[in-house]
């Protein structure tokens, strides 16, 4: 039988230990560690993340320069990078992808073979797959061995290396669980295209988004001629970033059989690149979807004791339907007004949000 403790005694003041499986959140108040960047406020280091875009919009030259600059420590738009050895797996235009390099070293000048930092898959990757996984499990042991750890590894995209139905959403997780145990502690960015019908997220199950830590949208600025804009559509633990601009080009890399020379797409970034600042007004229809969000948006804060009260993505457009909008319409015009500047959506909910963006670096 356990001797009871004294009123006098130290211990009897103290609660009891928790089992192992869990701990008292006051325990690790006082341990907080800050975040470490991959790219300074935008990227996390150890997190997951797409960037997604139309064909032709410059994907893949954004992933190749931030490859490069992770490889070799040189700033991304203007904020540091961490200096780390880097996997990149290309599927589509893999051809191609050795004269991205090579432009992109043209246009920067430090000697990418001289880093032996930065790799490629020569081989096929199609996940969930055993063997392939096994290849990866390899490479990436071989990467660590040389260079302490992998920091960050490129797909390019999610739909030519994932075997299963993006659309299904048992088929994403499992995708997904590969990549999360071959890829543990490394920065994972997923290239990916946009929705058929909604230009706005992501293709596919919802489950990637939901399983992203972050979420970038490249996209095509009307009235810039090869002007693209990156604009931040989710960040899981800290603030939307800004949007950045960046100008598409050629840089030629040598001569074909026939003397004519060749290159490849570079980006370049343009951090005094000047948005117009004017809006067109939302049409009649938009207003109507507009105020059918904020009537949501007021009518459950009549009744919660809580601030921050959210309205679904999902929730709203059955409102707007509830108010004879079209589906498709509804739809559309949501893509437009997330365009526009009047909304914004994250982690599958909608707010309203001024086009006059604040600058968050």
């Amino acid at each position: 039988m356990a001797t009871p403790k004294r009123v006098d005694d130290p211990a009897f003041f103290l609660p009891p230990e928790p089992p192992s499986f869990i701990d008292r959140v006051s325990e690790c108040l006082s341990d907080i560690e800050p975040p470490s960047w991959l790219i300074n406020s935008m990227i996390e280091q150890g997190s997951v993340g797409t960037i997604f875009g139309d064909w032709n919009v410059g994907k893949s030259a954004i992933a190749v320069d931030i490859a490069c600059r992770v490889a070799t420590g040189y700033s991304f738009a203007g904020r540091e990078t961490r200096k780390g050895a880097v996997l990149y797996v290309a599927q589509e235009g893999r051809r191609g992808l050795q004269r991205r390099f090579k432009a992109w070293e043209a246009i920067n000048k430090p000697r990418l073979a001289v880093e032996h930092s930065l790799y490629q898959c020569l081989s096929p990757v199609r996940l969930p797959d055993t063997e392939v996984e096994a290849h990866l499990r390899e490479s990436v042991d071989f990467i660590c061995e040389q260079h302490g750890c992998l920091e960050l590894v490129v797909i390019d995209t999610v739909s030519a290396t994932m075997a299963g139905d993006q659309k299904h959403g048992a088929d994403m997780s499992e995708y997904l669980a590969v990549l999360s145990r071959v890829f543990q502690d490394t920065t994972v960015m997923l290239i990916h295209h946009p929705g058929h019908a909604d230009k706005s997220r992501a293709r596919g199950a919802s489950e990637l988004p939901a399983a992203c830590d972050w979420e970038f949208r490249l996209e095509k600025v009307k009235g810039g001629e090869d002007i693209v804009r990156l604009r931040n559509t989710k960040q899981r633990d800290s603030a939307i970033h800004q949007d950045l601009y960046f100008q598409l080009g050629v840089q030629p890399v040598g001569l074909d059989e026939s003397g004519n020379p060749f290159g490849s797409v570079i980006v370049e970034h343009r951090a005094n690149h000047k948005v117009s600042s004017k809006q067109k007004p939302p049409s009649r229809l938009e207003r109507r979807m507009l105020e059918v969000l904020e009537n949501m948006k007021l009518k459950r804060e009549s009744r919660s004791t809580t601030d921050g009260v959210k309205v679904s993505e999902k929730e709203w457009i059955d409102g707007c339907v509830a108010e004879s909008i079209k589906p498709d319409t509804a739809r559309r015009l949501k893509s437009r007004m997330v365009d526009s500047g009047y909304l914004t959506i994250q982690d599958g909910y909608v707010a309203a949000r001024d086009s006059g963006q604040p600058d968050n670096p």
